[in-house]
């Protein structure tokens, strides 16, 4: 039996995205050993968003959502799918493709080497505005001197995590959660991949 990877991908306002999403997610699993559900979160969406998804989960099975009321956070809304994930490991990512869906492979294939959580590092934009990339630089040294954990610059909130680390997660109450922050410091065996 194949193995279930579930996607969960937060939305606010992506009715142009979500459709570019799911196609993409499909094309990567197309020829793949892994089967896939794809968790939509919508944020409080004020655009087209719930339309979009109820055309695409009437077309699909693998494709779910969850609606928010209200704008809650991004964090909030990755916290809400990951609590909903039913597969064997889980992989959280944006709506915006920020999150390159070719690296999933390569966070399947450090989870098969036994890795418990697969987190990504965003590389420095040199195209970016000098202000923009000294000011990630400086959040991060800010972040790292407040806490015990240290999260390394460019930690992105696309990673992969076993479905261990997903029941260890439930049981966090955190009404205001830093999930870059929570999954360093949760432990398992874990992995850095750049891109």
């Amino acid at each position: 039996m194949k193995k279930l990877v579930s996607i969960v991908v937060p939305a606010y306002n992506e009715e142009e995205n979500i459709p570019i999403v799911c196609k993409s997610i499909a094309r990567t699993f197309e020829n793949s050993s892994y089967d896939y559900e794809l968790i939509f979160v919508a944020d409080g969406c004020t655009d087209q968003t719930m339309t979009v998804l109820d055309c695409l989960t009437a077309a699909n099975e693998q494709i779910y959502y969850i609606e928010f009321s209200r704008n809650f956070g991004h964090q909030l809304a990755l916290k809400a799918g990951l609590e909903h994930a039913s597969g064997d490991c889980a992989i959280s990512m944006d709506c915006d493709m920020q999150h390159p869906c070719d690296l999933i492979p390569e966070l399947l294939s450090k989870w098969e080497e036994g890795y418990e959580v697969v987190y990504t590092l965003r590389k420095e934009d040199k195209q970016l505005p000098f202000r923009k990339r000294v000011s990630s630089r400086l959040y991060y040294k800010f972040l790292n001197t407040l806490s015990s954990v240290e999260l390394e610059c460019g930690t992105a909130d696309f990673r992969l995590i076993d479905r261990k680390v997903i029941e260890a997660f439930k049981n966090f109450q955190e009404t205001e959660p830093f999930l870059r922050g929570l999954f360093k410091w949760i432990g398992f065996k874990q992995f850095a991949l750049t891109y």
